[in-house]
């Protein structure tokens, strides 16, 4: 029994590293357009005194969002990823997330079209994405760190926090990467 779960243990190993090698090995084409999910945030949704300028009236990363901040950013330089452009949705929690890659700009596209008072904007929101993503000249990883609905949207796709999702510009999906806790 205990061979069994030995060999079982260093199959599983296997596999996530070939699964980190592969992913990391695609952004090194320097290419590609790398879809992240804000960092875990204790919660859902927005608080209903939410406030896009105040930081205390929202969601924002956790402990263990911190934690996979700082894991992520030691496999990018692990790994020698540069990312050469940053967006971030204008919620603290994905501001937060980008801050771990380097410099960013805010993006109003990118931000959380979740609650019933920014639902609205959906698509004009989706329209200015995708306009963006088809000027982008693809010279450099493109960054898009962002929230589950904004992904869903445009991949067809339901992210889970913290997990990067590759894609090219006709956003067909190339590899996903998730932390395992």
């Amino acid at each position: 029994m205990k061979k069994i779960l030995f060999l079982l243990l260093i199959l599983c190993t296997s596999s996530v590293a070939d699964e980190e090698k592969k992913f990391f090995d695609l952004l090194k084409q320097n290419d590609k357009i790398l879809w992240l999910r804000h960092f875990s945030s204790p919660g859902g949704g927005d608080p209903e005194n939410f406030n896009i300028l105040i930081r205390g009236t929202q969601r924002n990363l956790g402990s263990y969002g911190l934690v996979q901040g700082k894991l992520y950013s030691k496999l990018f330089k692990k790994n020698k990823i540069k990312i050469k452009n940053a967006l971030s949705s204008q919620w603290f929690r994905a501001m937060e997330t980008c801050q771990f890659f380097g410099e960013f700009k805010t993006f109003s596209a990118l931000n959380s079209t979740f609650s019933s008072e920014f639902a609205g904007n959906a698509q004009k929101q989706k329209k200015q994405l995708r306009q963006y993503i088809k000027s982008w000249n693809g010279n450099g990883n493109l960054l898009l760190c962002t929230h589950y609905v904004i992904v869903s949207e445009h991949l067809s796709y339901g992210s889970r926090e913290g997990e990067m999702i590759l894609t090219d510009k006709n956003l067909n999906i190339i590899a996903k990467y998730n932390l395992k806790k």
